[in-house]
């Protein structure tokens, strides 16, 4: 057996192989699984689960650059010219792989929330998470490719670059603090509905799994600055590599944990549209044009605007032709317009539910 396949103090190469696609593939897994669930339930795909697509491709693109990476992991002092320059080159195009990975889990996760809360303030939070885990991402990338002088901006070894471990620092810093704020804000939105305590844990629980994320990013911080000022950098780099593919996988598979079956099915049975029904709370969007082709069918389920309007014709009463006047027959015709989200019928008499009541009423003398 080759000495590369053998862990050793010399080299961590087999159980960063082993770590970085044992994760790939258990992330993959949760996006079949999750894919598999919506087209089960709902049988669409929506703008969540694109953005998901694209944060998996990244992040099984990094793990390859990171494979390879694995494969140099001995001391620096071992490793030639061209062995240093394929470390390098591959430690570039994981850093910038991995941002993109990360901000497209926080986006799809972001677009389920709006999804499933009409409040509007709710929405303007949301919005603000999006916008700075935009730039955050965008900021990032800029940073990491242009952090070493050209023509070679890949060579950290040897060149002159910008303070890195304080930009990984930052990055980190804000990838923890977007994280938070996703584990958070879903307790805000489910904690003042009217429905059972069991139900608000169930919801909150499976969002708060991504607190798994931040704990991986803390020690992933923690190992960074660890080995910042190793002089062998080839070799101690392996810790913080093992943590950067537990945050980016982590995140992934907690995206998907609300499309489990049982959670899924919760949700699409109407349980936090029903609470604002309670509520008298009107919906501030719809599914229509005023939302992107990407909204999701939780969003169709639970923050669809097309509700039946008082002013229509919901409730008529008329008095049946040949009744006399001690002995009043009427007829009662209640039409309620049914939801989108109950039928995916595209008829439009599938959607309303028709039931005539006649009562009669009797004048005593």
């Amino acid at each position: 057996m080759s000495s590369q396949h053998v862990d050793s103090p010399d080299n961590h190469g087999a159980i960063i192989s082993v770590v970085t696609w044992f994760l790939a593939v258990s992330a993959t897994l949760a996006f079949i699984t999750r894919i598999a669930t919506k087209l089960a339930v709902s049988r669409r795909i929506n703008g969540d689960d694109v953005l998901i697509f694209a944060a998996l491709l990244f992040s099984i693109g990094q793990s390859t650059a990171v494979s390879f990476q694995a494969s140099l992991n001995r001391p620096v002092g071992t490793l030639d010219d061209s062995q240093l320059q394929r470390f390098q080159q591959s430690a570039y195009a994981a850093e910038l792989l991995y941002i993109p990975s990360l901000c497209f889990v926080k986006l799809s996760v972001a677009l389920l929330l709006r999804s499933i809360t009409p409040d509007v303030h709710h929405n303007r939070i949301i919005l603000a998470i999006a916008i700075t885990t935009a730039l955050w991402a965008t900021s990032s990338e800029i940073a990491i490719a242009f952090q070493c002088h050209p023509p070679n901006p890949w060579r950290f070894l040897g060149n002159t670059c910008i303070d890195r471990l304080a930009l990984w620092n930052v990055i980190g810093v804000f990838n923890i603090l977007t994280d938070m704020a996703l584990v958070f804000l879903p307790f805000a939105i489910v904690w003042r509905l009217q429905v059972s305590m069991k139900r608000k844990v169930v919801v909150g629980g499976c969002f708060a799994a991504r607190i798994l994320v931040v704990v991986a990013a803390v020690v992933q911080l923690f190992y960074v600055n660890r080995t910042a000022d190793s002089q062998n950098p080839t070799l101690d780099f392996w810790s913080a590599a093992v943590c950067t593919q537990v945050v980016q996988s982590v995140s992934l598979i907690t995206a998907c944990i609300p499309y489990l079956k049982p959670f899924f099915e919760s949700l699409e049975s109407g349980m936090i549209r029903s609470d604002l029904r309670r509520r008298g709370m009107k919906f501030p969007y719809g599914s229509g044009s005023g939302k992107s082709a990407g909204s999701t069918t939780l969003g169709d389920s639970l923050a669809s605007s097309r509700l039946a309007k008082p002013s229509e014709h919901s409730h008529e009463l008329r008095q049946i032709p040949g009744a006399g006047f001690g002995n009043h027959a009427n007829s009662t015709t209640i039409t309620a317009t049914r939801d989108e989200w109950d039928d995916r019928s595209e008829t439009s008499q599938s959607k309303i539910i028709r039931q005539t009541t006649t009562w009669t009423v009797n004048a005593e003398p």
